[in-house]
């Protein structure tokens, strides 16, 4: 039985090779139905969606083993609301700014900053956004988020 896992594999791995490195265990707090990933280049953190518990889960790049989440984003205050449409399984990372972007059930946009912990509000929220995908455009302060065939483009600090 293959149980929740994060694997890590090498750059030019081909089929069947075994992973370099696992997150994986009760300590992790990883879970079957996480499907939103970011990476943080600049901080080397991995940045994770838990839609069932209702969090994101920030790890150190390098984690490795039962190694638990460096933060955990967390709480009533966050604003967090699943759906049953898979919701709150995307996440985007701003490593330039200090931000996560987390779109939750209401269409909503929830900006953390990139090092808060707990049960903590967003810092802003940009209301009645659909998209399924995020990117930011640190060179022109810029905030795109695609959905279906249309794309929305809002000042970074939007709320």
């Amino acid at each position: 039985m293959v149980h929740p896992q994060i694997a890590a594999f090498a750059r030019l791995a081909g089929e069947n090779t075994p992973p370099v490195r696992t997150l994986e265990g009760q300590k992790t707090k990883i879970s079957r139905s996480m499907h939103g990933f970011g990476y943080d280049a600049i901080h080397d953190e991995i940045v994770v969606t838990s839609p069932l518990a209702q969090a994101i889960l920030i790890f150190r790049g390098g984690a490795n083993g039962e190694e638990p989440p460096v933060r955990v984003i967390q709480g009533p205050h966050t604003q967090m609301l699943g759906g049953p449409t898979g919701s709150l399984d995307m996440v985007s990372v701003d490593p330039v700014h200090d931000e996560i972007y987390l779109p939750n059930a209401r269409n909503d946009l929830l900006v953390f900053d990139r090092t808060a912990n707990g049960d903590v509000a967003p810092k802003r929220i940009l209301n009645g956004v659909r998209g399924s995908s995020i990117a930011v455009d640190t060179v022109r302060d810029l905030l795109v988020v695609g959905g279906g065939r249309a794309s929305s483009i809002f000042d970074r600090t939007a709320s």
